[in-house]
């Protein structure tokens, strides 16, 4: 017999739908087409029991390996290469394929064993197949009962738009399981995607990866260090922590377990908070908008006619500020790259030269009597593992100067953006007398975090014919020869792969910095265009009679208050069904604890 708190859950789901429908029906042209396919989204996963657990985490944190293991088979492709700008969503099928969406609507079905034709970089370079979303269907007893997992791509890989793509989701996330890892516990932008998503959901996982990587004592104190910081997060979200190893399956069972009772016991009531808060936040944005325009439509033509001019007027006045936020954000990225990646790299082999050729000398000493033949091989070998060695110590210190510069930068030029925003809608209020918030998008600080770098080479095949030349000659003479030869191939070595850093870096250095502005100054001009297109929108309708504009002033009022009810209802119910102690539970988070070594133990264990 269904129990009282069913037949509550299945009343609140029915009314969040409804309140769908009323909300994109009086919010008409005030809610963008990206914000009604979110609701609309949300409404069909709320009235279908459909629940997301978003898997978020920055690039090479082992997010598809843990994906992988959690369903038991091989699946997500895995490996160094980011994936490309296309979510992947993994729900319970009778049967397995993939469903490919593009970004012009089409979809096709394939093999999942195609899925890394559609969704790495290796295989689709920045994405340009266009591919929107995949969706893989597997009989799974972990996607079972409406749960789907949400492969999100890196933040902070190497492309700008990955990470762009995984914030994007933010609005429809329900539950989130933020994978970390041991050997490199809590960077700055962890914590600000922990925060960023802590806000948005009642409900989130931490998946503390590779602690194979660590001996028991140095899990105890990372692990020690994440519970610490977490314990400083201001969030309302409940944090639940698993230390694991997605690689070795160590901790695994604890966190499917979890998973499972999360979807059997607390999906219905996560979907709805999650789906709430979103329709609420766009209705308060919708009504604030509505408004505005009830307000410019009750200034005469004329009038209005000279206060867009003057609105105009402001918003050239800011064009300039907004090209002085460019042309600061272009220097500090000339500084950047002059300071922290060209002069370091330009003179790395020069800087190390002397070390390098004295160790070449020591190893070529005790392969001792070798013949050239053997001899040159042998050094290649120790070349290849010394130049590897060296930028192995390298990349790390410049990458970390890199991301912490690269974020100041953003921060900065995110603070004069969002100035000038506020400035836009100052101008706004001046001009018509009346806030235009409603028609303001959002700006968040989605940065990229960190970098990556994979060392290749690849020999030329006159390198090898002149080596083999020379491991001809005989006795010390090819001894000698092949040692000068090792010394010059060491040092262009070196200066190859610090040339060959240099550009990478210093391109996805400009491309995320670039993407990111382009991003921020968008949001001016889309704030800018909402505004005038509702004056616009107003002067049409005061050529019209006068009754018609009444009547007009009138309905924009109406649908206003009618969104601020709904705004009040869905508040309420995202507060209460979205209060993690409301919640049906079996049991408590418990504490984050290291596995100890005859089981595998988690927060629940």
């Amino acid at each position: 017999m269904p129990s009282a708190h069913s037949h509550l859950t299945s009343s609140v789901q029915a009314r969040t739908v409804d309140a769908i429908d009323e909300l994109v029906a009086l919010a008409g042209e005030s809610l963008s087409p990206a914000v009604v396919e979110h609701l609309r989204e949300g409404a069909a996963r709320v009235g279908q029991a459909r629940f997301n657990l978003v898997v978020l985490g920055e690039f090479k944190r082992g997010k598809s390996t843990l994906i992988n293991a959690l369903l038991g088979r091989e699946v997500l492709p895995t490996g160094v290469v980011p994936l490309t700008s296309a979510i992947t969503l993994l729900r319970h099928g009778s049967s397995e394929r993939l469903i490919v969406r593009y970004e012009d609507g089409r979809e096709e079905a394939h093999g999942i064993a195609e899925l890394g034709r559609f969704v790495t970089e290796r295989e689709n370079p920045h994405n340009r197949l266009g591919v929107d979303s995949t969706t893989v269907e597997t009989p799974s007893e972990l996607l079972e009962g409406g749960l789907q997992l949400v492969d999100t791509p890196g933040i902070g890989s190497v492309h700008a738009h990955n990470t762009a793509v995984a914030w994007e989701f933010m609005p429809r996330i329900d539950a989130a399981l933020c994978v970390l890892t041991a050997d490199q516990p809590f960077t700055a932008a962890e914590r600000e995607l922990l925060l960023a998503v802590a806000e948005r959901v009642p409900r989130l996982l931490v998946a503390v990866n590779k602690i194979d990587h660590l001996g028991q004592d140095e899990r105890a104190l990372a692990i020690e260090f994440i519970h610490d910081i977490s314990a400083q997060l201001s969030t309302t979200s409940e944090l639940e922590f698993f230390a694991l190893s997605a690689r070795t399956g160590e901790g695994i069972p604890l966190l499917q377990e979890r998973i499972l009772r999360l979807a059997q016991e607390e999906a219905g009531t996560l979907v709805i908070a999650s789906v709430a808060r979103l329709a609420g936040s766009s209705a308060e944005g919708a009504a604030q908008a509505l408004r505005f325009e009830a307000h410019a439509i009750e200034l005469p033509l004329d009038e209005l006619r000279r206060r867009a001019e003057l609105f105009r007027a402001r918003v050239e006045e800011l064009g300039v500020a907004r090209s002085q936020a460019d042309d600061l954000l272009q220097a500090g990225v000339r500084r950047l790259l002059d300071e922290r990646v060209n002069a370091p790299l330009m003179t790395f082999a020069s800087d190390h030269s002397d070390e390098l050729s004295a160790a070449l000398a020591q190893r070529a000493a005790a392969l001792g009597r070798l013949p050239a033949r053997e001899l040159d091989p042998a050094l290649d070998a120790w070349i290849d593992d010394a130049i590897r060695d060296r930028f192995g110590e390298l990349v790390p210190r410049l990458e970390g100067s890199i991301a912490t510069e690269v974020r100041e930068l953003q921060r900065s030029f995110a603070a004069r953006i969002e100035a000038i925003l506020a400035e836009v809608q100052d101008a706004a209020d001046e001009a018509f007398g009346s806030r235009a918030s409603g028609l303001l998008p959002d700006v968040d600080l989605s940065e990229p975090s960190a970098f990556s770098f994979k060392l290749a080479d690849v020999a030329h095949m006159l390198d090898n014919v002149v080596a083999f030349g020379r491991r001809t000659m005989p006795g010390e003479l090819g001894r000698r020869m092949v040692t000068r030869d090792a010394q010059d191939r060491l040092m262009h070595m070196a200066d190859r792969h610090a040339g060959r850093l240099r550009s990478a870096l210093v391109e996805r250095v400009r491309d995320a910095l670039r993407g990111y502005q382009r991003e921020l100054s968008d949001s001016v001009e889309e704030a800018i265009a909402a505004i005038l297109a509702t004056v616009e929108r107003v002067s049409n309708q005061l050529t019209a009679d006068e009754h018609d504009v009444a009547a007009r002033r009138a309905e924009l009022n109406r649908r206003a208050g009618q969104l601020e009810s709904l705004r009040a209802e869905l508040s309420t119910i995202t507060a209460v069904w979205g209060d993690a102690r409301t919640l049906v539970r079996d049991g408590g988070p418990g504490e984050l604890s290291a596995p100890a070594p005859e089981r595998t133990a988690g927060p629940n264990g």
